[in-house]
């Protein structure tokens, strides 16, 4: 399993396909960000395959898929709707 270490923008993930296996979201405080993974290489567009919002209430999420994960047949994009917030995203190829 790979991880694309701690993020905190939007950025390519993976650039090929790739199984998707996981991700952890902590947000600001004060903020609601939200996450957004892509089947995509390069840009915010295409299949979804992951979301996830925090808030001053709930700021930290797990996610872990079970068996495989979700293929993403194009690469992994994630979109952070801002720079409140880190993320880790595990994966394998």
């Amino acid at each position: 399993m790979k991880s694309s270490g701690k993020q905190g923008k939007s950025a390519v993930i993976c650039n090929h396909p790739c199984w998707l296996m996981g991700f952890c979201f902590i947000g600001d405080t004060t903020k609601e960000p939200v996450l957004t993974l892509y089947d995509n290489a390069s840009t915010a567009s295409g299949t979804e395959v992951g979301l996830m919002v925090v808030s001053d209430e709930n700021r930290a999420v797990d996610v872990f898929l079970p068996g495989k994960g979700c293929y993403c047949a194009n690469g992994i994009y994630a979109d952070l709707s801002a720079e409140e917030g880190d993320y880790i995203v595990y994966y394998n190829e």
